[in-house]
């Protein structure tokens, strides 16, 4: 080696160890983005229409990149250059390494759940990254000269630039393998299911309310039965097969199964596994509309449900509903269920009272009525309670026993979250008031949903505040909810904080249509500057509800 590339090389060698720790935050970063949209390109490409998902690619960092490519691209520049070529590329790569270096250390480097999966694809991106910046300094020891330590530099600025294509590249090239390996898992769950005749399954799908109404049927059978349900948010064909299959004992009778789609057949799928006995729908409204390609798509896979039910099936339909109501009589021949039960006519409740830590109503099935009186925290949740009540008497418990049990039940597990916090403490120390309430209902994001958590904020004393994020995957309709969502904001509340900003401009349209200040409604994405806001205009026993699917670090920031 000549002497005059000692320098170059130890330059290159430090840029190229900085690049990997760089491009290892990348890998995380972009497999985590895969999962959370559940590896479906459709809600994945769907991302890059919000703020949020463009903000990845229009920042200083990304266009500085592109810049500086275009910038080094000509052959003479290389050449003349090539200290300072050098040179800008370790002081980026540093920087990006050092930040990826102390997000290791802090624990709060962004990256997928550890499943078999999300393992198998970290290992394989960093197999064909890696792989690829070795082969790129391999070539370089093989002939140094200027040019290849230029060209080695910008092929690594390349390959970091297009690692968007490069992840989803390898995501959609292994998914022949993962497809393989998915359909022996829907196998052997389908196998257990098979020989377990002994075994009554009860189907949950809707656009929203599936979660609750599958914890609070589970506690109910669960005071008469030994009960199966299926976990958290799990509720796609993979997370229902393998809570079959690492989960479902031979001890279990029931099987209460929470099934969830981002698009046709998928319902179907899941149910033609489980062979559900009891189908209950929940309801349906425009949640992952853009995803789903229209509103008839979306009303078809709710429905996939109710039309895999057998014949001496029970089909329970939310009838409170209006995609629900309004869908029944072009859905009702693809139903074999030789019976159904419409919540809201068949079951319903009367007489509903609803107050901040009470909610008591008249359960109204085949001429009994029967007075529910719980703790539950919302008027929406006597739909969760009549759908349940629905779905154990179905099961085989007693109507008065299930009422019973309901009017026993501590709500707060099924329920929103209720918290009171502060003092607040600031660099200028505690705030002036002691404390504020705070309900979490961070969980899940949809309209009706907010609608709902709106009309229980209305219930307290005290001034009212909202922080909530714009919902995502609502396609045509995104603007018209969010101009609603903005209209109800105003009637609801003295302050809101919206803290994206893909649709503020709606929300904002629709609450000053409805009478709210221009100054009570404002963005902000910085948990800092939205806790100053609190600061100055909450006081002790105000009310503030966290809506959606807020950051972590605001959540942390402002409930702690």
């Amino acid at each position: 080696m000549e002497l005059w590339a000692y320098p170059y090389l130890f330059y290159y060698l430090g840029m190229f160890a900085f690049w990997m720790l760089a491009m290892h935050r990348q890998i995380l970063f972009w497999l985590y983005l895969w999962q959370l949209k559940e590896y479906h390109p459709g809600r994945f490409l769907a991302h890059f229409e919000t703020r949020k998902g463009k903000s990845i690619f229009l920042n200083p960092l990304f266009l500085g990149k592109i810049a500086a490519l275009l910038f080094f691209a000509g052959y003479y520049y290389f050449v003349h250059k090539i200290g300072l070529i050098i040179g800008l590329a370790l002081a980026l790569y540093l920087l990006q390494g050092v930040r990826t270096f102390w997000g290791i250390f802090c624990r709060n480097l962004i990256h997928p759940e550890l499943t078999q999966k999300s393992v198998f694809l970290i290992a394989a991106a960093h197999f064909v990254v890696f792989g690829s910046g070795l082969a790129i300094f391999g070539l370089l020891l093989g002939e140094m000269s200027l040019i290849h330590f230029a060209v080695s530099a910008f092929c690594l600025m390349v390959i970091d630039i297009l690692m968007p294509l490069i992840i989803s590249l390898v995501v959609l090239g292994l998914q022949p393998l993962t497809i393989w390996k998915k359909n022996k898992i829907l196998n052997q769950a389908r196998e257990i299911i098979k020989g377990r005749t002994d075994l009554s399954v009860i189907g949950i799908a809707g656009s929203y309310g599936k979660s609750g109404v599958k914890d609070l049927l589970a506690h109910i059978l669960s005071q008469k039965y030994k009960v199966l349900k299926t976990r958290a948010n799990q509720n796609t064909e993979m997370g229902v097969s393998q809570t079959i299959i690492n989960d479902l004992k031979p001890e279990h009778q029931i099987f209460v199964c929470e099934i969830g789609a981002v698009h046709k057949g998928k319902i179907a799928q899941t149910a033609g596994i489980v062979k559900p006995r009891i189908g209950i729908l929940t309801g349906i409204n425009q949640q992952h509309l853009g995803v789903f390609g229209g509103q008839k798509n979306i009303v078809d896979a709710k429905f996939e449900l109710l039309e895999a039910l057998p014949e001496n099936g029970t089909a329970i339909l939310n009838f409170t509903s209006p995609l629900v109501r309004d869908n029944f009589d072009a859905k009702k021949d693809g139903i074999s269920a030789q019976k159904i039960i419409f919540a809201g006519n068949d079951i319903f409740a009367s007489d509903i009272q609803a107050k901040i830590d009470n909610l008591s109503f008249i359960l109204n099935y085949q001429d009994q009525k029967i007075k529910i009186d719980t703790n539950a925290k919302g008027a929406w949740m006597a739909e969760t309670i009549i759908l349940s009540i629905a779905g154990a008497a179905s099961a085989g418990m007693e109507l008065a026993a299930v009422a019973a049990i309901v009017n026993q039940t501590d709500f707060t597990p099924f329920n929103l979250e209720l918290k009171r916090v502060g003092p607040f403490l600031t660099k200028k120390g505690p705030t002036l008031f002691e404390e504020i309430n705070i309900i979490n209902s961070t969980y899940s994001a949809n309209s009706d949903g907010v609608m709902a958590h709106l009309d229980y904020l209305k219930l307290w004393s005290g001034k009212k505040a909202i922080i909530m994020p714009c919902l995502i995957e609502l396609g045509k309709e995104s603007k018209k909810i969010h101009f609603e969502i903005g209209q109800k904001i105003a009637a609801v509340c003295d302050l809101a904080i919206i803290a994206t900003k893909d649709c503020f401009k709606e929300i904002k349209a629709g609450a000053l249509s409805a009478g709210m200040k221009p100054e009570n409604i404002i963005f902000s994405d910085k948990p800092k500057k939205i806790s100053e806001l609190l600061q100055t205009r909450l006081t002790a026993g105000d009310i503030l509800l966290l809506e959606g699917r807020l950051p972590q670090e605001i959540i942390r920031e402002i409930a702690g």
